[in-house]
């Protein structure tokens, strides 16, 4: 049966089907168990309702006014409390610039206690992180700091990882697109084993000594090689041209301008900032990174970054070693199979479960966070496609 989207006075026809489907099964249960068997209480149907309005810079809406097929959404969450997506710890839509969808559920992060998530929560963003540092580029380049040609021998003067012919070839746009060269290993290994090259750069004496000694092993530009370690040069580079940690930068220059709720930013002992990964934020902070972006860089009528980075950054600047992503500047690209045919996005992946995708033509932000720390962490891609795609009803 096809779900019609519930009116704003109405149960809707797939919410109505969803109860009296969930109370066929707790019977066929109860009569399967007997009546000696224990139960446990079947879970009460979700039923939508607009985010609250505070005062945290957003506007809320309600979903059905901005063309959204709440019914789809409600199975969504029902899925979610039953156990059918594991360990996801919240999701939020914005849509035409509102917020009109937002639910939180209990969890644990990849290595820790369960907890129960909420709105002020503060949640490690892990590798969407990159894409924070991605933004921070951005505006220093608007500020003519530096330039994506720039060979970063001419930021380490006199340091002999630059004796390389190939090392002195690497601009800063190959920093950004992950085409450095250099060699680089975090996916053979997990992430508590030495031989995995994050890993041994957070163990190492200075990370920063640790990305410039790689082993040069293609020339810039040509090979894409997913490398944790670049963010971090990134941020020594910023420090340089700046005067100001990067945390510091991103403050006065990004966050504040966003109105970000009280935020944390991992650094190293010697007070080398964890771009790769550090950075620990509030899911609707996160919403207002995606909105900022899928309004060129603009946040209520306010210029953040131009429009040109946002255009350059978000473009394809290089094919990965996945099947099906291609990569900006610290941007994911990929299609998703929509109703219609496929609804290309952009978008910021980190590790555990946490994504920020962006829907330019739908003028749609999805951000998702969970604690997986396996295949399940990729679970938003299935919800993106079977729930969150076919509810935009409104295309507009």
């Amino acid at each position: 049966m096809e779900a019609w989207p519930d009116t704003p006075g109405g149960l809707g026809r797939a919410r109505l089907a969803r109860s009296i489907g969930l109370l066929a099964v707790a019977l066929v249960s109860l009569a399967a168990c007997g009546s000696d068997a224990p139960t446990a209480p079947a879970a009460e149907p979700y039923i939508y309702a607009a985010p609250p309005q505070i005062a945290d810079g957003w506007a809320t809406g309600d979903a059905v006014d901005e063309g959204i097929a709440v019914g789809i959404l409600e199975e969504m969450v029902d899925r979610i409390q039953q156990g059918g997506y594991v360990n996801i710890h919240g999701v939020l839509l914005i849509k035409n610039g509102k917020l009109v969808f937002e639910e939180y559920f209990p969890g644990r992060m990849v290595s820790g206690a369960p907890k129960t998530y909420r709105r002020e929560t503060r949640h490690e963003q892990h590798s969407v992180t990159k894409s924070v540092t991605s933004l921070l580029a951005g505006i220093a380049i608007d500020q003519g700091l530096i330039s994506l040609d720039v060979p970063l021998y001419t930021l380490f003067p006199d340091h002999p990882a630059f004796e390389d012919g190939r090392k002195r070839r690497i601009l800063l746009r190959h920093v950004l697109s992950m085409t450095a060269g250099l060699a680089w290993d975090e996916h053979t290994y997990w992430y508590t084993d030495p031989r995995n090259d994050h890993v041994a750069m957070n163990q190492s004496r200075d990370p920063i000594e640790f990305v410039l000694d790689l082993e040069a092993v293609h020339e810039p530009g040509t090979v894409f090689t997913y490398n944790s370690g670049l963010p971090i040069l990134f941020g020594e580079i910023l420090r340089r041209v700046s005067g100001v940690w990067a945390h510091e930068f991103a403050d006065e220059h990004l966050f504040d301008r966003l109105g970000f709720e009280p935020w944390y930013w991992w650094r190293y002992g010697d007070g080398t900032v964890q771009l790769g990964g550090g950075l620990s934020i509030t899911p609707r902070d996160m919403a207002k990174l995606g909105q900022l972006v899928l309004d060129d860089g603009l946040w209520q009528g306010q210029r953040v970054v131009s429009t040109e980075w946002i255009e350059e950054s978000t473009a394809l600047q290089t094919k990965t070693d996945g099947p099906t992503w291609t990569y900006g500047y610290y941007w994911w690209r990929r299609g998703f199979a929509a109703p219609w045919g496929v609804q290309e996005s952009v978008h910021a992946w980190g590790r555990g479960g946490q994504y920020i995708f962006l829907f330019d033509e739908l003028d749609l932000v999805a951000v998702f966070t969970g604690g997986n720390d396996n295949n399940d962490a990729n679970q938003p891609f299935e919800m993106v496609e079977r729930y969150v795609l076919p509810a935009i009803v409104d295309r507009r």
